[in-house]
């Protein structure tokens, strides 16, 4: 798996932090309870609740910007704004050795749109993260084990405040992918905060007849029945 764990914090003060942070002591002896499903949402959880917004992105969902026909961004927005159901489509072997999909159905017949990662140009580690009509990236997916916590890959996501030309540069919450190598979440711009995107159990809804996309893939992996109950300090870091 593409794992980063370069800057990866130990918040375990406090109940709204992330579980994550490098150690030299082994796994996590104990774990929150999981669930498993075919469907998730995606659950923003700050890693350096330092650098977050104001207000705060804390547990919020992660949802797509339209920019264009069969062009979407992958934002963040509430609960209350129709957050995207994903899924990641690919067989048993796709999963287990990192060349997932990771999709969500939209559109009139519903059709797949996958995540995909796309170089910033001006940026020798930034990647902004689309939800396009198609199959999206391969080698995107849900950690598994020996990882004990679910969450996007491959990491370093952050969510940036961004101008998005389309709507005539006015800014956005975005997700973007920092792929940090040796650098450390320092060198993540100072308009982005460095998160991990949770999986939260969500339902995967039948396909109406004359659908273009196909679940005949949609993997059952690990996820979470309520990512922001979850009393982290309970829980060792990773």
């Amino acid at each position: 798996m593409f794992l980063s764990t370069a800057f990866l914090l130990g918040l375990t003060g406090l109940a709204t932090a992330s579980p994550i942070a490098t150690r030299d002591d082994g796994p996590p002896t104990a774990l929150p309870p999981a669930s498993k499903s075919n469907g998730f949402n995606l659950i923003v959880n700050v890693t350096n609740l330092s650098r977050d917004f104001t207000p705060s992105i804390q547990s919020k969902y992660i949802n797509s910007i339209h920019v264009g026909a069969g062009l979407s961004l992958v934002g963040v927005g509430n609960k209350e704004d129709n957050p995207r159901v994903f899924y990641v489509n690919g067989t048993a072997m796709d999963f287990h050795f990192a060349s997932s999909t990771v999709n969500s159905d939209g559109g009139t017949p519903p059709s797949a749109y996958g995540i995909s990662l796309t170089k910033d140009p001006d940026s020798d580690i930034a990647h902004t993260a689309h939800l396009d009509a198609g199959p999206g990236d391969k080698g995107i997916g849900l950690t598994r084990f020996p990882v004990p916590y679910t969450f996007l890959y491959p990491e370093t996501y952050a969510i940036c405040n961004e101008s998005i030309p389309y709507y005539g540069g006015k800014k956005f919450l975005i997700v973007k992918q920092f792929q940090l190598g040796l650098k450390t979440e320092k060198d993540i711009p100072q308009n982005c905060v460095p998160v991990r995107l949770f999986a939260q159990c969500a339902k995967l809804n039948d396909l109406p007849p004359g659908s273009l996309a196909s679940h005949q893939f949609a993997y059952e992996t690990q996820c979470y029945d309520d990512v922001a109950s979850i009393d982290w300090p309970k829980y060792r870091p990773w």
